[in-house]
């Protein structure tokens, strides 16, 4: 049997969300899993419901501890004491109290932290699989290659897993790092996120040292969106589709696994192209910094160098139209080492022919409307 791993339910000031996220850890499959210990974590708000509901909340699979923090500690802080319990407990799994699990949460988050908890480039196991970039309008498709899992340089907090060693990991670099540097090969959305963020410091961490998480190409996890810390409004727009069967999971070894960046750019592409890894930048969907970019860059964007090569836009995953050689021109290879003006006759804008790409026919009315709410929820803000 596996080692064991903590559950670490983390609310502040909503009883009903509590209330509901107990309700899905009661209802889960736990299988030949015994003794699970369940904290919960309550950060100082005065309401006392919130209290109430973890303390009379019945949990029948081991031990159960409810801490009241006496003093506003804010998200970030509060997690981060989460964190800290892998020293006592050697492994934690990390729940705020806007999710809802998936009833085979606990065998998979076990499984996977057997398999790769001792893999140095390993930085957390990922409980939520999101169909979309992050930051991002346009969907997310990770390449099936047979297995159930792959590796992605992007920490979610939409429950995760820690052992000593990941957590240790991390926590050298933040106590080194009291101010979140400007890293370039991080999302600027991720820099700016705010100050309650614990988040932003764990995905600079990763990829800043080239670590990564652990994915399940199914989500174990879904989120709510209640209103809270970082969200103005309840939203629909966070939810997953949550896995709900039973499953083992195939699990490959880490070198041989499919991998993405932080802006979910597939990882290794470089050798299908002949180069080298350290002089090439993947930025199909043309998110990247400038400043990242390295000798050769592979974008949908137009970008005043020369072009090496070029490439259709039909395929998905994205990657697939390099590796089978489709040929078009939609994804081009650019020299930065040599500047040229573009002189292509542009089809349609690049943002409209992505998101066409990704969902299919774009109906202009209801994007309109879309644009015209966002906007308008980004004033009220």
């Amino acid at each position: 049997m596996e080692g064991k791993i903590t559950i670490v339910v983390v609310g502040y000031n909503r009883p009903e969300a509590m209330a509901r996220i107990l309700k899905s850890l009661a209802a889960a499959a736990y299988g030949d899993y015994t003794d699970i210990r369940l904290v919960v974590s309550i950060d100082h708000s005065g309401n006392g419901e919130v209290v109430r509901t973890a303390e009379h909340f019945e949990w029948k699979y081991g031990e159960k501890q409810v801490i009241c923090h006496p003093k506003r500690l804010g998200l970030r802080r509060h997690i981060l004491s989460c964190g800290e319990l892998t020293r006592k407990y050697g492994a934690v799994m990390v729940l705020e109290d806007d999710l809802y699990v998936s009833p085979d949460f606990y065998r998979y988050a076990a499984k996977t932290l057997d398999r790769y908890g001792d893999h140095p480039k390993i930085a957390g196991i990922a409980l939520n699989t999101k169909r979309e970039l992050l930051e991002s309008s346009y969907p997310f498709f990770p390449l099936r290659s047979g297995y159930d899992i792959f590796f992605q340089q992007f920490a979610t907090s939409w429950g995760q897993v820690w052992n000593e060693r990941m957590w240790d990991g991390f926590k050298k670099w933040y106590d080194l790092h009291p101010e979140l540097p400007d890293h370039k090969d991080v999302p600027e959305v991720v820099l700016h996120y705010p100050e309650t963020s614990w988040a932003k410091f764990y995905q600079t961490y990763i990829v800043d040292t080239g670590k990564y998480f652990v994915y399940s190409y199914d989500s174990l996890t879904t989120n709510f969106g209640d209103a809270g810390v970082h969200f103005g409004n309840v939203s629909s727009t966070s939810q997953s589709v949550l896995f709900y069967g039973k499953k083992e999971y195939r699990m490959p070894e880490f070198e041989e696994g499919v991998k993405y960046d932080i802006y979910g750019e597939p990882v290794g592409l470089a050798a299908c192209l002949g180069l080298s890894e350290e002089e090439f930048t993947c930025d199909m969907w043309g998110r990247k910094k400038r400043a990242a970019y390295r000798r050769y860059v592979l974008s949908s964007r137009e970008l005043p160098f020369r072009v090496i090569r070029s490439f259709g836009m039909q395929m998905k995953p994205m990657e697939l139209n390099v590796t089978e050689q489709v040929e078009g021109n939609a994804l081009f290879l650019y020299d930065t080492g040599t500047p040229e003006p573009t002189k292509r006759k542009k089809e349609k804008p690049v943002d409209l022919k992505l998101l066409e790409y990704g969902y299919g026919v774009m109906d202009g009315r209801d994007l309109l409307r879309f644009a015209l709410k966002r906007m308008r929820e980004k004033f009220r803000k």
